[in-house]
């Protein structure tokens, strides 16, 4: 069972497109011990920024005692801080989830708010590949990234040694985005570019995942959406359930017992009259 612990609602950026912002999850050591005692093999560290927790390491400790795998959700840019990159993988966290917001500098400090942070993300990439630590960069699909997907691929192929594993990641409309919606693209204006990403990945053999849009939009890749994953596997996804709605353009579609929808975020912001998907036969 693979839980999530929001650790903390601090963050040292404001991103754009954050889903957290907002959240009220000032939990205590006892929580955070109910939490760990109800995951069975896995539990996902999140935030804010975990690594802003006084009680990170306490976690990881805690959950190490249960043989939990851990994946931490970060920034990454406090894994600028070698000796903090060394103690986290020597603690025991198994895989550094990293949001990348952009291979571009400029783009990258609009997106997150802040300045001077690119070069600490980047660097702390490099400290955790000089670890041989686990790497997933996971990138954000928005109305300010999406046209160089296409380009951050290549960036990460050239920049990065190690890395084998990208998540690309429709934006949800929480929190930040609630308030800033016109950073939420149009399904149908992402599909190009994000399909000539997802070749250039298969291209370089680096993996790949799509999460947070209907499956039939990248039908071709299919296996690496995370709705199809989940749904051929049997396994379901609450969360999912709770989050995406078939709609009536989904009717009828091949792939529709292996798809939970359209977000259901989207379609408030859009109206289901203005979604632009067809079925497939």
């Amino acid at each position: 069972m693979n839980v999530i612990l929001p650790i903390t609602d601090q963050c040292n950026q404001n991103c754009l497109f954050c889903s957290a912002k907002g959240r009220k999850d000032r939990l205590g050591k006892r929580c955070f011990q109910r939490i760990i005692n109800q995951a069975k093999d896995s539990l996902v560290i999140s935030g804010g920024e975990p690594t802003l927790s006084p009680d990170l390491f306490w976690v990881i400790k805690e959950a190490k005692r249960k043989n939990l795998f851990i994946e931490l959700q970060t920034n990454g840019t406090t894994l600028y801080y070698k000796d903090l990159s060394i103690k986290l993988v020597n603690l025991g966290v198994d895989l550094f989830n990293i949001n990348f917001p952009s291979h571009v500098e400029q783009l990258c400090d609009q997106i997150t708010q802040t300045k001077g942070f690119f070069i600490r993300r980047l660097e702390g990439i490099s400290n955790l590949e000089k670890l041989n630590a686990g790497i997933r960069l996971t990138h954000n699909v928005n109305s300010l990234s999406y046209l160089y997907l296409s380009e951050l691929v290549d960036f990460i192929k050239n920049k990065f040694k190690t890395i084998v594993y990208i998540q690309f990641s429709f934006i949800k409309i929480l929190g930040n985005a609630k308030k800033n919606y016109w950073i939420v693209p149009r399904y149908e204006a992402v599909k190009e570019p994000l399909v000539k990403a997802l070749k250039k990945c298969q291209r370089y053999k680096i993996d790949f995942l799509i999460d947070h849009m209907p499956v039939c939009l990248i039908s071709e890749f299919k296996e690496h959406h995370a709705d199809f994953i989940k749904l051929k596997s049997g396994q379901g996804s609450i969360f999912s359930l709770k989050e995406k709605v078939k709609i009536k353009q989904c009717k009828g579609c091949r792939l529709s017992d292996y798809c939970y929808g359209v977000r259901k975020d989207y379609l408030e912001l859009f109206g289901q009259s203005n979604i632009k998907i067809a079925p497939l036969k």
